[in-house]
């Protein structure tokens, strides 16, 4: 092993070990990790959900419309990339109408994005993994 690769070795385990003192100094500063996976949510859990998490994805769908069940699998990937990181949650439009109404919901599906429970950014209609991955890391600041 040269001299190049020990430097370059070294870097990489300064950068894991900086990243792992963070994420101890987060959970000791009570911060939790979000839960892994997509939560159905409704009314009874929404804001105690989206309190746990300082970034969150909530994706307003219908078992009915096409579209969303397109975009179902993409935030099923994306919530295994981004696990621990972002909540990722799905609101039925149909079982709970008044949330859409609360959230300005008008068409389906709706994603939207919230940073410490304020939306940042909405997305309307289905998009593709990449766009919807960009969005995230964009409005949300987070990396997988």
């Amino acid at each position: 092993m040269g001299e190049e690769d020990r430097e370059l070795l070294e870097k990489v385990y300064r950068r894991i070990i900086m990243s792992r003192a963070k994420e101890t100094r987060s959970e000791k500063q009570g911060l939790k990790m979000c839960p892994n996976g997509i939560l159905m949510l409704n009314g009874s859990n929404l804001m105690s959900s989206i309190k746990e998490c300082a970034a969150a994805v909530i994706d307003f769908y219908a078992d009915w419309c096409i579209p969303c069940k397109i975009m179902e699998p993409i935030l099923n990937k994306l919530a295994q990339v981004f696990a621990g990181k972002v909540l990722f949650g799905r609101v039925d439009v149909d079982e709970d109408p008044e949330i859409a109404a609360e959230y300005g919901v008008m068409s389906i599906p709706t994603t939207i994005l919230l940073r410490n429970g304020e939306e940042v950014y909405r997305v309307i209609g289905a998009v593709d993994y990449n766009t919807m991955k960009r969005y995230i890391e964009i409005h949300l600041g987070v990396r997988p």
